[in-house]
């Protein structure tokens, strides 16, 4: 098997790469996830035994993990990282706002919290990042991360009665 080049292989896959890419419906970043393929695809080359079976197989479906991998870990990335509209109207549930003024709402409202606190709001509750996931983020235990919460809705109770 290394008897045939890298070079040679990637330039032998590239229309199973392409159609893999098509086949996911990845329109957006496609370089992106044809260098991810080339590199599991890298993988597989450096790891195949051949005597386990054929190598276009084994090659076949560590590409595809790895562009399925990547493309679980961009939509839950998407999911964390975007402040919908609904999380926002939650915090301050006035209809007739814009959201860029509900978000400004809610950056006044935390203003006067110290980073971390503002971590648990923005991430914790505005996010939906776990304790675990912001200790881990943080390199802090998740009690560490409980008490952030804990001041900070403190804090926020004596700034606003309403809560």
């Amino acid at each position: 098997m290394k008897s045939v080049s890298f070079e040679q292989i990637a330039e032998s896959f590239h229309p199973l790469i392409v159609s893999m890419i098509q086949k996911y419906h990845i329109y957006k970043e496609q370089e992106e996830y044809y260098q991810l393929a080339l590199i599991g695809l890298w993988k597989a080359y450096q790891k195949f035994d051949e005597s386990k079976g054929s190598f276009s197989a084994y090659a076949y479906s560590t590409v595809r993990g790895t562009i399925l991998m990547e493309l679980r870990a961009s939509v839950k990335r998407d999911e964390r990282e975007a402040l919908t509209e609904d999380t926002l109207l939650v915090m301050h549930p006035d209809d007739s706002l814009p959201v860029a003024l509900q978000s400004s709402i809610i950056n006044d409202m935390i203003q006067h919290l110290t980073p971390r606190e503002k971590i648990y709001i923005l991430e914790y509750l505005l996010g939906g990042y776990s304790y675990k996931e912001l200790a881990d983020k943080y390199g802090v235990s998740t009690g560490a991360v409980k008490n952030w919460g804990k001041t900070a809705r403190k804090k926020l109770k004596e700034t606003l009665p309403y809560l």
